[in-house]
Protein backbone atom coordinates (compact mmCIF):
# COMPACT_ATOMS: atom_id res chain seq x y z
CA UNK A 1 0.00 0.00 0.00
CA UNK A 2 1.95 3.03 -1.23
CA UNK A 3 0.82 6.64 -1.28
CA UNK A 4 -0.50 6.46 -4.84
CA UNK A 5 -3.03 3.88 -3.61
CA UNK A 6 -4.95 6.61 -1.81
CA UNK A 7 -5.09 9.24 -4.54
CA UNK A 8 -8.50 10.24 -5.82
CA UNK A 9 -9.39 9.19 -9.33
CA UNK A 10 -10.75 12.67 -9.96
CA UNK A 11 -8.40 14.87 -11.97
CA UNK A 12 -7.18 17.92 -10.03
CA UNK A 13 -5.70 20.15 -12.74
CA UNK A 14 -8.83 22.26 -13.07
CA UNK A 15 -8.89 22.95 -9.35
CA UNK A 16 -5.20 23.72 -9.11
CA UNK A 17 -5.53 26.30 -11.90
CA UNK A 18 -8.78 27.82 -10.67
CA UNK A 19 -8.96 31.60 -10.51
CA UNK A 20 -9.48 32.45 -6.84
CA UNK A 21 -9.37 36.23 -7.06
CA UNK A 22 -12.60 36.54 -5.05
CA UNK A 23 -11.38 35.20 -1.73
CA UNK A 24 -14.79 34.72 -0.08
CA UNK A 25 -16.93 33.45 -2.96
CA UNK A 26 -18.95 30.52 -1.58
CA UNK A 27 -20.16 27.60 -3.67
CA UNK A 28 -22.89 25.62 -1.93
CA UNK A 29 -22.98 21.97 -3.00
CA UNK A 30 -26.00 19.80 -2.25
CA UNK A 31 -25.66 16.06 -2.88
CA UNK A 32 -29.04 14.36 -3.22
CA UNK A 33 -30.54 10.96 -4.03
CA UNK A 34 -34.24 10.06 -4.31
CA UNK A 35 -35.39 12.76 -1.86
CA UNK A 36 -37.24 15.48 -3.81
CA UNK A 37 -39.32 16.61 -0.82
CA UNK A 38 -36.26 16.97 1.40
CA UNK A 39 -34.39 18.74 -1.40
CA UNK A 40 -37.21 21.25 -1.84
CA UNK A 41 -37.23 22.09 1.88
CA UNK A 42 -33.45 22.39 1.80
CA UNK A 43 -33.44 24.81 -1.14
CA UNK A 44 -36.27 26.88 0.32
CA UNK A 45 -34.24 27.37 3.50
CA UNK A 46 -31.22 28.44 1.42
CA UNK A 47 -33.24 31.02 -0.51
CA UNK A 48 -34.65 32.47 2.71
CA UNK A 49 -31.11 33.46 3.70
CA UNK A 50 -30.22 37.08 4.36
CA UNK A 51 -27.19 36.59 2.12
CA UNK A 52 -27.10 33.91 -0.56
CA UNK A 53 -24.08 31.81 -1.54
CA UNK A 54 -22.40 32.93 -4.75
CA UNK A 55 -23.12 29.63 -6.49
CA UNK A 56 -25.45 26.69 -5.76
CA UNK A 57 -24.93 23.24 -7.26
CA UNK A 58 -27.24 20.26 -6.88
CA UNK A 59 -25.61 16.95 -7.81
CA UNK A 60 -28.22 14.24 -8.16
CA UNK A 61 -27.52 10.52 -7.75
CA UNK A 62 -31.21 9.59 -8.01
CA UNK A 63 -32.35 6.52 -9.91
CA UNK A 64 -35.03 8.75 -11.49
CA UNK A 65 -33.80 12.31 -11.99
CA UNK A 66 -37.13 13.84 -13.05
CA UNK A 67 -38.61 14.60 -9.58
CA UNK A 68 -35.49 16.45 -8.44
CA UNK A 69 -35.26 18.30 -11.75
CA UNK A 70 -38.80 19.59 -11.17
CA UNK A 71 -37.75 20.83 -7.73
CA UNK A 72 -34.60 22.55 -8.96
CA UNK A 73 -36.53 24.24 -11.78
CA UNK A 74 -38.29 26.32 -9.10
CA UNK A 75 -34.93 27.95 -8.34
CA UNK A 76 -33.57 29.23 -11.69
CA UNK A 77 -30.12 30.19 -10.41
CA UNK A 78 -29.36 26.70 -9.13
CA UNK A 79 -27.02 24.57 -11.26
CA UNK A 80 -28.27 21.00 -11.65
CA UNK A 81 -26.11 18.08 -12.65
CA UNK A 82 -26.51 14.31 -12.74
CA UNK A 83 -24.16 12.71 -10.25
CA UNK A 84 -21.89 9.73 -10.94
CA UNK A 85 -24.22 7.39 -8.99
CA UNK A 86 -21.35 5.70 -7.19
CA UNK A 87 -21.91 7.05 -3.68
CA UNK A 88 -21.28 10.19 -1.65
CA UNK A 89 -17.53 10.37 -2.14
CA UNK A 90 -17.71 10.47 -5.95
CA UNK A 91 -20.75 12.76 -5.84
CA UNK A 92 -18.99 15.31 -3.64
CA UNK A 93 -16.03 15.25 -6.03
CA UNK A 94 -18.39 15.85 -8.95
CA UNK A 95 -19.50 19.02 -7.16
CA UNK A 96 -15.90 20.09 -6.63
CA UNK A 97 -15.19 19.76 -10.35
CA UNK A 98 -18.11 22.07 -11.16
CA UNK A 99 -17.58 24.65 -8.39
CA UNK A 100 -15.99 28.03 -9.15
CA UNK A 101 -15.93 29.61 -5.68
CA UNK A 102 -12.93 30.10 -3.43
CA UNK A 103 -14.70 28.11 -0.70
CA UNK A 104 -17.14 25.21 -0.75
CA UNK A 105 -19.86 24.25 1.71
CA UNK A 106 -21.47 20.82 1.41
CA UNK A 107 -24.92 20.19 2.86
CA UNK A 108 -27.04 17.08 2.48
CA UNK A 109 -30.54 17.25 1.05
CA UNK A 110 -32.12 16.69 4.48
CA UNK A 111 -30.43 19.76 5.97
CA UNK A 112 -31.90 23.24 6.42
CA UNK A 113 -29.85 26.38 7.06
CA UNK A 114 -30.78 29.31 9.33
CA UNK A 115 -31.21 32.71 7.61
CA UNK A 116 -27.83 34.12 8.67
CA UNK A 117 -25.77 31.01 7.88
CA UNK A 118 -23.99 32.28 4.75
CA UNK A 119 -23.47 35.77 6.16
CA UNK A 120 -21.74 34.20 9.17
CA UNK A 121 -19.76 31.93 6.85
CA UNK A 122 -18.38 34.89 4.88
CA UNK A 123 -17.41 36.67 8.08
CA UNK A 124 -15.63 33.54 9.32
CA UNK A 125 -13.74 33.22 6.02
CA UNK A 126 -12.59 36.84 6.20
CA UNK A 127 -11.07 36.25 9.65
CA UNK A 128 -9.40 32.88 8.94
CA UNK A 129 -6.08 31.93 7.33
CA UNK A 130 -6.26 30.33 3.88
CA UNK A 131 -5.23 26.85 5.01
CA UNK A 132 -8.13 26.50 7.45
CA UNK A 133 -11.27 24.38 7.51
CA UNK A 134 -13.96 26.15 9.52
CA UNK A 135 -16.46 23.82 11.16
CA UNK A 136 -19.56 24.55 13.17
CA UNK A 137 -22.20 22.18 14.51
CA UNK A 138 -25.58 20.76 13.65
CA UNK A 139 -28.83 20.53 15.53
CA UNK A 140 -29.95 16.96 14.86
CA UNK A 141 -33.72 16.47 14.87
CA UNK A 142 -33.80 12.69 14.42
CA UNK A 143 -35.33 11.88 17.81
CA UNK A 144 -37.82 14.64 18.48
CA UNK A 145 -35.98 17.14 20.64
CA UNK A 146 -33.03 18.70 18.82
CA UNK A 147 -29.60 17.39 19.83
CA UNK A 148 -26.43 19.44 19.35
CA UNK A 149 -23.77 17.54 17.41
CA UNK A 150 -20.19 18.86 17.45
CA UNK A 151 -17.04 17.38 15.98
CA UNK A 152 -15.25 14.72 18.04
CA UNK A 153 -11.84 13.26 17.28
CA UNK A 154 -11.68 9.53 16.50
CA UNK A 155 -10.55 6.96 19.06
CA UNK A 156 -8.30 4.02 18.16
CA UNK A 157 -11.23 2.12 16.62
CA UNK A 158 -12.19 5.09 14.44
CA UNK A 159 -15.32 6.06 16.39
CA UNK A 160 -15.74 9.82 16.70
CA UNK A 161 -16.15 10.10 20.46
CA UNK A 162 -13.00 11.82 21.79
CA UNK A 163 -13.74 15.44 22.85
CA UNK A 164 -11.54 17.94 21.02
CA UNK A 165 -9.04 19.66 23.29
CA UNK A 166 -6.11 21.03 21.29
CA UNK A 167 -5.85 19.55 17.79
CA UNK A 168 -9.11 19.04 15.95
CA UNK A 169 -9.07 16.19 13.41
CA UNK A 170 -12.77 15.97 12.60
CA UNK A 171 -15.59 18.09 11.19
CA UNK A 172 -19.36 18.30 11.04
CA UNK A 173 -19.58 18.29 7.26
CA UNK A 174 -22.97 20.00 6.95
CA UNK A 175 -21.54 23.01 8.79
CA UNK A 176 -18.00 23.12 7.38
CA UNK A 177 -16.37 25.65 5.07
CA UNK A 178 -13.64 24.17 2.88
CA UNK A 179 -11.03 26.32 1.13
CA UNK A 180 -10.87 25.18 -2.50
CA UNK A 181 -7.07 25.12 -2.40
CA UNK A 182 -7.41 21.95 -0.31
CA UNK A 183 -9.03 20.11 -3.20
CA UNK A 184 -5.99 20.61 -5.41
CA UNK A 185 -4.19 18.29 -2.97
CA UNK A 186 -6.93 16.06 -1.56
CA UNK A 187 -10.44 15.08 -2.50
CA UNK A 188 -13.08 12.75 -1.14
CA UNK A 189 -12.12 9.10 -1.38
CA UNK A 190 -14.07 7.65 -4.29
CA UNK A 191 -14.08 4.18 -2.76
CA UNK A 192 -16.49 5.40 -0.08
CA UNK A 193 -20.14 5.07 -1.00
CA UNK A 194 -21.33 6.20 2.43
CA UNK A 195 -19.93 6.82 5.89
CA UNK A 196 -16.72 8.32 7.28
CA UNK A 197 -15.88 10.27 4.13
CA UNK A 198 -16.01 13.49 6.16
CA UNK A 199 -13.62 12.11 8.80
CA UNK A 200 -11.27 10.90 6.06
CA UNK A 201 -11.09 14.30 4.33
CA UNK A 202 -10.55 15.99 7.70
CA UNK A 203 -7.66 13.68 8.59
CA UNK A 204 -6.19 14.15 5.12
CA UNK A 205 -6.36 17.92 5.49
CA UNK A 206 -4.64 17.83 8.89
CA UNK A 207 -1.91 15.56 7.48
CA UNK A 208 -1.32 18.18 4.76
CA UNK A 209 -0.86 20.93 7.35
CA UNK A 210 -4.35 22.45 7.37
CA UNK A 211 -5.99 23.53 10.62
CA UNK A 212 -9.58 22.84 11.62
CA UNK A 213 -11.15 25.66 13.62
CA UNK A 214 -14.48 25.56 15.44
CA UNK A 215 -16.92 28.41 14.78
CA UNK A 216 -19.34 28.57 17.70
CA UNK A 217 -22.12 30.49 15.92
CA UNK A 218 -22.18 28.46 12.70
CA UNK A 219 -24.79 25.70 12.62
CA UNK A 220 -27.41 23.94 10.50
CA UNK A 221 -30.56 21.98 11.26
CA UNK A 222 -30.40 18.33 10.21
CA UNK A 223 -33.60 16.29 9.77
CA UNK A 224 -32.18 12.83 8.93
CA UNK A 225 -34.30 11.22 6.25
CA UNK A 226 -35.23 7.55 6.43
CA UNK A 227 -35.04 7.35 2.63
CA UNK A 228 -31.89 5.49 1.47
CA UNK A 229 -30.96 4.76 5.10
CA UNK A 230 -31.19 0.98 4.81
CA UNK A 231 -29.17 1.04 1.59
CA UNK A 232 -26.49 3.21 3.22
CA UNK A 233 -26.24 1.16 6.42
CA UNK A 234 -24.49 -1.76 4.73
CA UNK A 235 -21.47 0.44 3.97
CA UNK A 236 -20.92 2.20 7.31
CA UNK A 237 -18.76 -0.34 9.15
CA UNK A 238 -16.71 -1.14 6.05
CA UNK A 239 -16.06 2.58 5.64
CA UNK A 240 -14.88 2.86 9.24
CA UNK A 241 -12.54 -0.12 8.95
CA UNK A 242 -11.10 1.17 5.68
CA UNK A 243 -10.68 4.86 6.61
CA UNK A 244 -9.12 4.06 9.99
CA UNK A 245 -6.58 1.69 8.43
CA UNK A 246 -5.86 4.32 5.79
CA UNK A 247 -5.33 7.01 8.43
CA UNK A 248 -2.80 4.95 10.38
CA UNK A 249 -0.98 3.66 7.30
CA UNK A 250 -0.92 6.76 5.11
CA UNK A 251 -1.65 9.91 7.13
CA UNK A 252 0.19 8.91 10.32
CA UNK A 253 2.59 6.49 8.58
CA UNK A 254 2.41 4.27 11.65
CA UNK A 255 2.48 0.81 10.06
CA UNK A 256 2.50 -1.11 13.36
CA UNK A 257 -0.63 0.71 14.46
CA UNK A 258 -2.27 0.04 11.10
CA UNK A 259 -1.48 -3.68 11.23
CA UNK A 260 -2.69 -3.94 14.84
CA UNK A 261 -5.95 -2.28 13.82
CA UNK A 262 -6.42 -4.56 10.80
CA UNK A 263 -5.97 -7.64 12.99
CA UNK A 264 -8.07 -6.53 15.96
CA UNK A 265 -10.88 -4.40 14.51
CA UNK A 266 -13.05 -7.24 13.11
CA UNK A 267 -13.03 -8.97 16.53
CA UNK A 268 -13.87 -5.67 18.26
CA UNK A 269 -16.81 -5.21 15.88
CA UNK A 270 -17.99 -8.79 16.40
CA UNK A 271 -17.76 -8.43 20.18
CA UNK A 272 -19.86 -5.29 20.09
CA UNK A 273 -22.66 -7.03 18.22
CA UNK A 274 -22.59 -10.06 20.54
CA UNK A 275 -22.66 -7.94 23.71
CA UNK A 276 -25.81 -6.24 22.42
CA UNK A 277 -27.35 -9.61 21.52
CA UNK A 278 -27.43 -8.56 17.86
CA UNK A 279 -26.64 -11.94 16.32
CA UNK A 280 -27.91 -10.86 12.90
CA UNK A 281 -25.45 -7.98 13.01
CA UNK A 282 -22.66 -10.37 13.96
CA UNK A 283 -23.10 -12.15 10.64
CA UNK A 284 -22.43 -8.84 8.85
CA UNK A 285 -18.90 -8.57 10.26
CA UNK A 286 -17.45 -10.83 7.56
CA UNK A 287 -19.19 -8.81 4.85
CA UNK A 288 -17.97 -5.48 6.25
CA UNK A 289 -14.42 -6.78 6.66
CA UNK A 290 -14.38 -8.18 3.13
CA UNK A 291 -15.69 -4.90 1.70
CA UNK A 292 -13.09 -2.90 3.65
CA UNK A 293 -10.30 -5.08 2.27
CA UNK A 294 -11.78 -4.64 -1.21
CA UNK A 295 -11.40 -0.86 -0.74
CA UNK A 296 -7.84 -1.29 0.51
CA UNK A 297 -6.79 -3.41 -2.44
CA UNK A 298 -8.32 -1.22 -5.16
Amino acid sequence: MNQTTWKSEVKMEKIANRNLEVESAITLCICTMNRPDDLERCLKSVFQSTELPDEIIVSDDSSNAQPNQVVVAQFPTVIYQTGPRRGLGPNRNACIQKATGSHIIFIDDDVQVPPNFFALAKTAIAHSPTQTLITGYEMNHSKGEARKVVAHNPDFWGFQQVPVQDRCQAIVINATIFPCVLFAEAQFDERLRYGYEELDIARHAVALGYQICFQANLYVDHYPSTINREHYQQFVEASRLYTTTKAYWHYEQNWLKAIAFILLAPFQLLGGYLRRGNFAGAFSVARSTHLAFTYLLK
